[in-house]
């Protein structure tokens, strides 16, 4: 009988040592793929729409950029009405590839108004709250160009002027292209863990003063 009360007290010890470190990897596990947690299972502000994948978030946006260390591009259209420096935008100049160099170095940010077609709250009030901050009202067909921090850097307002001018007049003629931002992916607890005690160790070896 005694043995039989080890046993089990022992199958329960086991029990909770499995579950605690199954928690404690996924706890592991999210430390280094938080990034890829908030992609996958966060709040989704992006859309796909003339060809360009947007955020359509003032908080998100400035989030990836300073992440990134990157611009935030605000594009202002209306796209529910008959309006020509909105649909200049969309039909002349979102499709160029130039304009695809600018959404890759920057974080494209949209704001639609798209009169007659229903939307949900959300998506209004992130509209809404980048018109308000920014002062656009019925300004359709303005682009600004934002930093990391969501501080206005320039602002154009589109005239049927070519791509080349917009680029220079929205970047102050110091426009350079970057590649995309990275999407998060999987990344291995252990693998990750071994990298930065192997970095850590670089640094503590250049810190240790030469010998005579």
């Amino acid at each position: 009988m005694a043995i039989k009360n080890l046993v089990q007290i022992m199958v329960k010890r086991l029990i909770k040592l499995a579950v605690l470190l199954v928690l404690l990897y996924g706890a592991v596990w999210c430390y280094f793929n938080w990034d890829y947690v908030l992609e996958k299972f966060g709040a989704n502000y992006e859309v796909t729409r003339y060809g360009v994948v947007w955020n359509t978030n003032l908080s998100s946006a400035k989030r990836v950029a300073q992440k990134n260390n990157r611009n935030i591009l605000v594009v202002y259209v209306n796209s529910g009405a008959k309006h020509a420096p909105s649909d200049l935008l969309i039909d002349r100049i979102i499709p160029t590839a130039q304009f695809k160099a600018v959404t890759d170095t920057y974080i494209p940010l949209l704001a639609d108004v798209r009169q007659g077609v229903e939307e949900k709250v959300r998506p209004q009030k992130n509209r809404e709250e980048i018109i308000k901050q920014y002062d656009l009202s019925n300004r359709y067909g303005q682009l600004l160009l934002l930093d990391p921090k969501g501080k206005e850097l320039s602002r154009v307002q589109y005239s049927n002027q070519s791509i080349a001018l917009l680029i220079d007049q929205l970047s102050g003629g110091k426009f350079k292209a970057l590649s995309p931002i990275q999407r998060a992916d999987v990344k291995n607890p252990f693998t990750e863990s071994e990298k930065k005690g192997k970095k850590r160790g670089q640094i503590g070896r250049k810190s240790k003063p030469g010998r005579d």
